[in-house]
């Protein structure tokens, strides 16, 4: 006969509060902001995340909750002692430096990367379709100087809008005439001041907190 199997011993105290930390800055935190996220619609406010192709919300809204989680992190650990007033000053400074710069940056690659593309989308079969606008990342508003052979059934210096149009949405057709390096720096630029936005944005509420606790202390 085998031996029955001991119960497990209760995690220690300092097991339980990590469990429940991160908990708490993973699941109720995300939760908290779900709407910022776009995970919830708030009637008369679209998300940030919204403005982007839907292939890239997957994955980068995920990657947005980690950032902000551990950010909530660094205020917290931040916010444990009495912070001068200066200091926080000077935190708030920088994140807002940095929220200014990447915003800029963001809508300037946003306009010169992203074209929007409307499509007809048929709600219900009495009713007439509806207009929805698509992102699409192509690196650029018109189309680059093809190579020899090339593929792709648009003349160079042709309107983004024009090309897709002619092309469909096929990612493939996209690729072929705008270019998959281009289109991967976007996607790369787009990301990244998304993240910097987004995270020094909430950094800075962070950091006002930590000026209310200080005060309060």
């Amino acid at each position: 006969m085998s031996p029955e199997p001991r119960p497990e011993k209760p995690p220690s105290g300092f097991s339980a509060d990590l469990g429940r930390s991160v908990r708490w800055f993973t699941i109720w935190l995300l939760v908290g902001m779900a709407p910022f996220l776009g995970k919830v619609k708030v009637p008369g406010l679209a998300a940030l995340i919204e403005l982007y192709p839907s292939s890239l919300q997957g994955w980068l809204i995920p990657v947005s909750g980690v950032l902000m989680g551990m950010i909530a992190v660094i205020v917290e650990f931040a916010g444990s002692t009495p912070t001068p007033k200066r200091t926080v000053r000077r935190w708030l400074a920088r994140t807002s430096g940095i929220f200014a710069i990447s915003f800029v940056l963001l809508v300037c690659v946003y306009t010169f990367a992203v074209v929007q593309v409307d499509r007809p989308v048929l709600r219900d079969a009495n009713s007439a379709p509806d207009v929805v606008s698509l992102a699409v990342i192509t690196g650029s508003r018109s189309v680059p100087p093809q190579f020899p052979g090339s593929e792709c059934k648009c003349a160079a210096r042709q309107p983004a809008e024009r090309c897709i149009a002619d092309i469909t949405l096929n990612p493939a057709n996209v690729a072929t005439c705008f270019g998959s390096d281009r289109i991967a720096f976007a996607i790369l630029a787009l990301v990244f001041l998304y993240l910097a936005v987004t995270g020094s944005f909430v950094a800075a509420i962070g950091i006002l907190v930590i000026r209310k606790r200080s005060s309060a202390a």
